[in-house]
């Protein structure tokens, strides 16, 4: 291994050292300049880059696109000014060769009521994309979900970063958000809601070891926590809104990479030449299986093997834009007994497991620009997700297979949402539309059972129905500094014919240019997962569906916030929050089962009979000190402190599966332009980042020794449910990276280290029923990884 990784690093460095032009380096960048709310091109803005000399600048033409060249390589402050509207300033925006920049910039037109003062300000720091949004939303940079450590190029374990989300366990990137399960997280990626976005992804669950969605390939986006508008529906615990970039549609650009997510490719540029319409294309392929042909293992043959693409077609116009986009992956890993190491976390036990799955998401969409208030927006999609798992267990000699578990499950959505927005004047504006889904299953899983000798099967289902989500919200501005926004959000489920209407409240008032508070009220309702309703339960009449007449989780959020700006490029955002849920299904025998622990393990087990009868309660406040790239130094800090506990049909109180009570974030980065007194060498740019996270012990029911002797096998003390918690998770990473600019290429080299100091956090528990007493299974070591990418 150390071979591979040095064969790495030797061909990354000798590509670094490649002899550069004495000649200064330029490049271009461009874009367009449009209205916030009605899309509208915005003809005659002014477009600048301060501090120039001489001052570069643009004015946007009839289609709202401007066009800066020979701006050197490097980072710049761009300024935006339009008469009537709200000056952007975009900060430490970098621009590298082989890559042009391009940006859309959306501009609010500035409310003046009579008689008042307004007040200027820089654009706020970490503002959504989404000017609905009034409390718990930030937008996440796809720029730092490369450079913080730990992150590894996946967007989903950089929002781990982020206050009020736990991030405790190396193999997942599963979204816990204020002590709900990930089960409760949208995802929605260019307004098409999608499944779970994972290689090894579980059908129902929302994490995975590796993310299929790619950030080469991603724009900037919106992670909300709570509260959130009312476009959003068939979640209670949060949204991740994501969106995909446009390819260049001037020039062919390309990019190689290879690292820990695995060995990819990229391709962008214009359909043909002078034309708007442009192509994105990326591939990427399993670095752990590449490297095994090699005959490089890491200490067990169980390699992952994956693969997955990601895509995205423009076609702008006058009037609009059509796109078509999709992504798509394969994975398959098999753990076969003679091959797995001593104490192994996945799969322990004497068994064979083959566990593959696959997904794909696709659709179209379509904007059009009805007039200078309006614009409607269409999207039409399908989406299919699928599990192949089978499970063998042996004798005590590793041998004789026996078959105990299969499960060929998919299912799939095809979708059709419209978002018509009108903005009235500067102060109104409206959004309305809805999101019209037809699900549809192929559902096959059995078990076999050990009493009754014979196979049964927990699930037989082929058929659709149908979900429909219309919704409506309305924002309304005072005042350029007090904003109010008030929705509604509908969803009816076809197969029992259960609805509801949930109402969306918020504010934003901008007390000074420093400070503001912020308050909202939403509920939120989601699905069980789909399973549930099509499980099968034998009886005396045969099997039925017992669950079908499962009803909405649902959720109440109410938050608070308060935002200082303490300068230009460092912020304090405050929020307290409290989440109460209800509707939620539990045991309707007397237990300890509650919904709201699923995605805490890698099992999805329940019991046969489920009532919408149980409650939950969520609460905490959460801290960020945040300082954005400001000569080279950038920080954020968050902290919280929470509590999360459910009643179920026993009704008794519990810690959830999530309830760690606290964790803790800090990460601290510098980049440094080096020889910077060198004409021929001052394209080297060397970064450093480190991130220290501390979480609340994950929280298990331990084993009832007693019982487990005598059954020979791990019995859980239900007495004890999630009353036990392992020691505080914490760990330290660290990335360094080296970037060359040459005249038409960027190289880039960086070594991250995870868990430098090797601390051992607990992953799990297991009984031994050898030695009679429970051991415990660790999270990964120390973990070193190389990644290289260059863009041409």
């Amino acid at each position: 291994m150390r071979k591979v990784l040095f064969a790495i690093l030797l061909f990354a460095l000798s590509a670094l050292f490649i002899a550069a032009s004495a000649q200064a380096l330029t490049s271009a960048i461009r874009g367009k300049v449009i209205d916030k709310y009605t899309q509208q091109p915005l003809i005659g803005a002014s477009v600048s880059l301060p501090g120039t000399n001489p001052l570069i600048g643009a004015v946007t033409d009839a289609q709202g696109h401007f066009f800066l060249d020979k701006v050197p390589l490097g980072r710049h402050n761009i300024q935006v000014v339009f008469m009537g509207y709200e000056t952007v300033n975009m900060s430490n925006i970098e621009l590298n060769s082989g890559k042009e920049l391009v940006l859309n910039i959306e501009m609010e037109e500035t409310v003046i009521r009579a008689g008042e003062v307004t007040i200027t300000a820089d654009k706020e720091l970490g503002k959504p994309e989404n000017e609905l949004a009034t409390v718990s939303a930030r937008q996440l940079s796809i720029e730092n979900s490369k450079r913080y450590a730990g992150s590894l190029n996946d967007v989903s374990r950089m929002a781990q970063n982020f206050a009020g989300v736990q991030g405790a366990n190396d193999t997942r990137n599963d979204l816990v958000i204020r002590g709900n399960s990930s089960m409760g997280v949208l995802y929605r990626l260019e307004g098409m809601d999608i499944p779970n976005p994972n290689h090894f992804a579980l059908l129902g669950s929302s994490g995975g070891p590796i993310s299929i969605l790619n950030n080469n390939v991603l724009d900037n986006s919106d992670f909300f926590t709570g509260a959130f508008p009312a476009q959003y529906g068939n979640a209670y615990a949060g949204v991740f809104d994501l969106k995909m970039r446009n390819g260049s549609n001037t020039k062919h650009e390309f990019l190689g990479q290879i690292g820990f997510n695995g060995v990819e490719g990229m391709a962008e540029g214009p359909f043909k030449k002078g034309k708007s319409a442009s192509y994105l294309f990326n591939y990427r392929y399993s670095t752990l299986k590449a490297l095994k042909f090699l005959g490089v293992f890491f200490g067990t043959l169980a390699v992952p093997e994956y693969q997955d693409i990601s895509f995205k077609l423009n076609f702008p116009s006058k009037k609009g834009q059509t796109s078509i986009f999709g992504v798509g992956g394969v994975s398959s890993i098999s753990f076969l007994n003679e091959e797995k190491g001593d104490n192994d976390i996945f799969v322990p036990g004497t068994r064979n497991l083959l566990y593959g799955t696959r997904l794909g998401a696709t659709g179209i969409s379509h904007t059009i620009l009805l007039n200078k208030k309006s614009f409607v927006r269409m999207v039409l999609s399908t989406q299919y997700s699928a599990n192949n798992i089978v499970n063998d267990t042996l004798d005590q000699n590793g041998e004789n297979p026996f078959n105990t578990y299969r499960n060929r499950s998919g299912q799939g959505k095809n979708s059709f949402n419209v978002v018509y927005q009108y903005k009235f004047n500067s102060r109104h504006f409206i959004r309305t539309g809805g999101y019209f889904d037809r699900l549809f299953f192929k559902l096959d899983e059995r078990y076999w059972s050990r009493p009754a000798q014979q196979y049964f099967q927990q699930s037989d289902y082929h058929g659709a129905t149908y979900l429909l989500q219309p919704f409506a919200q309305w924002q309304f501005k005072y005042t350029t500094q007090l904003v109010f926004t008030a929705g509604l959000h509908g969803q009816y489920f076809v197969l029992n014919h259960k609805g509801l209407v949930e109402p969306r409240l918020g504010m934003r008032w901008q007390v000074s240019d420093r400070s503001a508070f912020s308050a909202a009220f939403g509920m939120h309702s989601q699905l069980p997962p789909t399973s549930m309703y099509f499980n099968k339960v034998e009886n005396a009449t045969g099997a039925e569906m017992a669950n079908k007449n499962l009803g909405f989780i649902r959720s109440n959020h109410y938050v608070v916030g308060y935002d200082l700006t303490l300068n230009h490029s460092t912020r304090i955002k405050t929020e307290a929050y409290y989440q109460h849920l209800y509707n939620i299904p539990v045991d309707a025998n007397v237990s300890s089962y509650s919904v709201l622990n699923q995605g805490a393990n890698f099992y999805f087990n329940f019991p046969d009979y489920l009532v919408n009868k149980g409650t939950g309660q969520n609460y905490g406040v959460e801290f960020t000190l945040e300082r954005f790239l400001h000569k080279g130094f950038y920080y954020l800090v968050t902290a919280s402190l929470f509590s999360a506990k459910y009643t179920a049909s026993d009704g008794k109180t519990y810690n959830t599966a999530f309830n760690g009570n606290y964790n803790f974030t800090s990460l601290a980065g510098y980049e440094h332009k080096l020889f910077q007194q060198s004409e021929r060498l001052s394209n080297w740019v060397f970064t450093s980042n480190a991130r220290f996270t501390l979480n609340g012990g994950q929280r298990y029911t331990p084993f009832n020794l007693t019982l487990s002797r005598l059954a020979g096998v791990g019995v859980p003390d239900q007495n004890k449910t999630f009353a036990e918690r392992f020691p505080d998770y914490w760990r330290i990473d660290a990335r360094f990276g080296l970037k060359r600019n040459g005249k038409r290429i960027t190289h880039e080299l960086a070594a991250e280290f995870q868990n430098i100091t090797a601390r051992k956090n607990v992953f799990t528990i297991q009984y031994n029923p050898e030695t009679g007493k429970v051991d415990q299974l660790y999270q990964l070591g120390f973990l070193p990884v190389a990644q290289y990418r260059v863009y041409f």
